[in-house]
């Protein structure tokens, strides 16, 4: 575990996962696992498979091109079609180290882009000759980041009422108007919001709300450095379709942006997001810096 946990680092240094749900996936003893080591017994590249799902496929860029990867996915897939399964997808399955294929490749159309300059389509291009598809049909999938040096508004901060709406941190007497929020307006987040220790005060992280009147409008999770030191990270941002129209998502991550820098961190991310909200994060400063190809590709079954 702990070598595929240094190799993915070494590879993807950039990618901002929650240690321990690393630790955790990677050692999964559940999860199929294909090595591949150099004459020194050294770990040069490895394939994690979970069901239908490659979680990761990597190869050290001094042994790349020289068919390793070729070998590693032909592998996979025949564990995959052992199983029974008739399509393969890449990245998420149950759980995920990353969403999908690192790329420098936009899919669709995108706005407030600045990417990570180390960044290709090396990846991309490896399996999409190999018949994988971004699977997205009308979405791109990325990360976003800020440097907070670069935030400097101060229109709204937690406790402010703006245009009707205030903006505060939710305790546990929020949580039925919370889990009422999400529902109407992204269910995914549900399981998310009932983390009871989002809102007793211990916890890393915290749920910013806006209030109309008695009704939850809005909800944003809040995190800091659960990612990384020094970083934060503001997501699963709903609004009510009632409310929707009146900024409160640009709002919400405005208030939680600000908060991040005041308590003194130097960078915030949001990580696993789609089209449309790169425009509303885009109003609060952040940038796409790293885009995924959602692969999936269909096979032929045993015979």
């Amino acid at each position: 575990m702990e070598e595929t946990y240094r190799l993915f680092r070494r590879v993807f240094p950039y990618i901002r996962r929650e240690e321990e749900t690393l630790s955790n996936i990677i050692g999964d003893k559940s999860h199929v696992r294909i090595e591949k080591r150099n004459a020194g017994g050294e770990l040069i590249a490895v394939s994690l498979i979970s069901r239908n799902t490659i979680l990761l496929l990597v190869v050290l860029e001094d042994y790349r091109k020289h068919g390793i990867g070729d070998s590693l996915l032909r592998e996979s897939e025949d564990v995959i079609r052992r199983q029974g399964f008739e399509k393969v997808v890449l990245g998420v399955g149950d759980d995920y180290l990353m969403p999908g294929v690192p790329t420098s490749r936009r899919y669709f159309e995108a706005e407030h882009e600045c990417l990570y300059p180390f960044l290709n389509t090396e990846a991309s291009d490896f399996f999409e000759r190999r018949g994988y598809v971004h699977a997205w049909q009308d979405a791109n999938c990325f990360d976003m980041r800020m440097s907070l040096s670069d935030f400097n508004d101060v229109s709204c901060r937690v406790g402010d009422e703006i245009d009707g709406i205030c903006y505060r941190w939710a305790d546990e007497r929020d949580l039925g108007g919370i889990i009422a929020c999400v529902e109407d307006a992204e269910k995914g987040f549900t399981d998310y919001y009932r983390n009871a220790d989002l809102y007793n005060g211990t916890s890393s992280q915290r749920v910013l709300v806006a209030v109309n009147g008695e009704k939850v409008a809005g909800t944003l999770i809040v995190s800091a450095e659960t990612e990384g030191k020094d970083l934060g990270s503001v997501g699963c941002t709903t609004v009510r379709h009632d409310d929707r129209g009146r900024h409160i998502g640009v709002n919400m991550v405005k208030i939680g942006t600000r908060y991040l820098k005041y308590i003194g961190l130097s960078e915030a991310c949001l990580n696993y997001t789609y089209s449309g909200l790169d425009h509303m994060y885009g109003y609060a400063g952040y940038q796409i810096c790293t885009y995924y190809m959602m692969g999936e590709k269909t096979i032929e079954p045993l015979t």
